[in-house]
């Protein structure tokens, strides 16, 4: 095999030859820059190839919203898409190649994608609007129904929104941080129990004959369907001064049914998590744009229901804005330092505990490749303790990870992480144990030991993360033996302070379609919510 290269100087090229014998990494053909314009059916062939004839690997980045990538079961796939008005500018496609014999030998290339208007724009189909889904729900009377009801259009118009058949007492008004969604507020009385279905109209800004209608079964429910047997589980746990807590929902003041939720949530817990409102993608979208509301909103509400607040996460790999994915490497530092600073000095005399440092770990127990770890290494763990101690004296300082609770290469990096910062005097108060079990999770025996190790170095364990999926063949009882075992483990261990289930009703879950929780979709008790009464007594 033989190419040519540049010397430097003169731009004169010399010959070199490589042995057959080398292999070469892969290369793609006809990946190139591409102008289309809205409104084209647009196609591509991602085609690798490998030097010696063989297959070869293929991995794409984040495509375009809307472009498809078809597997054509040769080593290729088939970019397709028909971008219209919002898709105006460039965009980035990145696909890799890898060797099928020597996976370290790899080809990352990126072609820019850029979308113009056509001269004659009647050619851009007009799609019509739509109404994203709206769901069914459940209120009792006295509550108030807060809906978003949202119209869409593919080419960036805003429909026209209307609602039908409005109940006389209630407000169908334009949302102020969305021009294309509406919000139905309305207060039902018992005069108003039983279904009440709402249809609504959108239609399209360009073209008055193009109209989408949907609709949405509100169940206007007597009280007394909500009222839980037995004793609430908060109060249970603070009989035996114990925090028991779950996750709180991103904006459930924007939940059609945000009264029957906080109503729940007050009664139950003791302790709640920021389930995604502390977290960098949601705080700062922007460089220096602050979305300090839906924190506010969540500490308020545990202030109001006398409920301990646990901050998560302070520094995590993921949920990241992109303008940090972009950043430069050496800015990381300070812009997690400032992160820290602006939200524990914000909030350091309401969050009584904070998740430092959230999933440092890979499966195989070594450091995770993180924007931060690439940045500081490994000391980016002891600075986000150190700079967190600085803002909140009194704060729980927690490094918190999953699947670290039973035994496994994980579980021990762990340890030896958090002994060599104990050793190193890092502010480090507890950890966290994720547990996202199963429902024929059984080792038990294993989270025990594992839990006593911890408490040994002299730290506090905490259940941060509990829920448990059900697996084929396993019932509701089932999972609610698995919750039984887990929160008696917890209590059975002195350090072990608290544990918390990550949300409380099936409607609510980073697990949908798993119905992982205590509450089923209509906050009805399911048999693990009995069986947390008794293991909680």
């Amino acid at each position: 095999m033989a190419f040519d290269v540049p010397r430097n100087f003169s731009g004169e090229s010399v010959r070199l030859s490589l042995p057959d014998d080398v292999n070469q990494p892969p290369f793609f053909v006809g990946f190139e820059d591409q102008t289309i314009e809205a409104g084209q059916n647009w196609s591509l062939v991602v085609r690798p190839q490998d030097n010696d004839g063989g297959a070869t690997g293929l991995l794409g980045g984040r495509l375009p919203e809307g472009m498809r990538s078809d597997d054509n079961f040769d080593g290729t796939r088939t970019l397709r898409w028909q971008p219209l008005q919002p898709a105006l500018g460039d965009h980035l496609i990145t696909f890799t190649a890898i060797d099928s014999v020597d996976s370290s030998l790899t080809v990352t290339e990126t072609i820019t994608l850029t979308v113009v208007l056509p001269e004659d724009l009647s050619t851009i189909p007009n799609p019509g609007p739509t109404i994203d889904a709206i769901g069914n729900f459940n209120i009792r009377p006295g509550d108030t129904l807060v809906m978003r009801v949202k119209a869409v259009d593919a080419n960036g118009t805003v429909p026209q929104l209307e609602i039908l058949n409005p109940p006389s007492d209630s407000t169908f008004d334009v949302f102020p941080l969305d021009e294309g969604v509406r919000v139905l507020r309305w207060t039902p009385t018992e005069a108003n129990l039983g279904e009440r279905t709402f249809n609504f109209r959108a239609t399209d800004a360009d073209d008055p004959s193009l109209q989408f209608e949907s609709s949405a079964t509100l169940g206007i429910v007597d009280p007394s369907r909500y009222v839980r047997p037995g004793e609430r589980l908060r109060d249970l746990a603070e009989a035996r001064n114990f925090l028991f807590g779950y996750a709180h929902l991103l904006e459930w003041y924007a939940q059609p049914d945000a009264d029957l939720y906080a109503d729940t949530a007050a009664a139950e817990f003791n302790i709640l998590s920021t389930e995604n409102s502390m977290k960098m993608g949601y705080i700062i979208p922007e460089r220096g744009v602050y979305r300090w509301e839906g924190s506010q909103r969540e500490i308020d509400f545990a202030k109001e229901n006398n409920i301990v607040v646990h901050g998560h996460p302070l520094i995590w790999y993921t949920v990241l804005p992109p303008w940090i994915l972009q950043s430069e490497v050496g800015e990381r530092e300070s812009i997690m330092n400032t992160f820290i600073d602006d939200v524990v000095s914000r909030y350091a005399d309401d969050v009584a505990i904070w998740d430092v440092v959230n999933e440092a770990l890979e499966e195989d127990g070594t450091f995770r490749n993180s924007v931060w770890f690439e940045a500081m290494g490994e000391d980016y763990i002891d600075q986000a303790f150190f700079r967190a101690r600085a803002n909140d004296p009194d704060g729980i300082l927690l490094y918190n990870d999953f699947n670290v609770s039973y035994n496994g290469p994980k579980s021990d990096a762990m340890y030896t992480l958090l002994q060599r910062m104990l050793a190193d005097g890092v502010p480090v108060d507890g950890v966290g144990f994720q547990m996202h079990l199963a429902s024929s999770f059984d080792r038990f025996d294993e989270v025990a030991a594992n839990f006593q190790r911890f408490a040994d170095l002299g730290l506090d364990v905490y259940v941060t993360e509990l829920d448990v999926v059900m697996e084929p063949g396993d019932n509701e009882d089932d999972q609610a033996a698995v919750f039984s075992d887990a929160v008696a483990t917890c209590l059975a261990q002195p350090a072990c302070k608290a544990t918390q289930i990550w949300g409380f009703t099936d409607r609510y879950t980073w697990l949908r379609g798993r119905d992982p929780l205590v509450l089923d979709h209509d906050y009805q008790p399911k048999p693990s919510y009995g069986a947390l009464q008794n293991v909680l007594q």
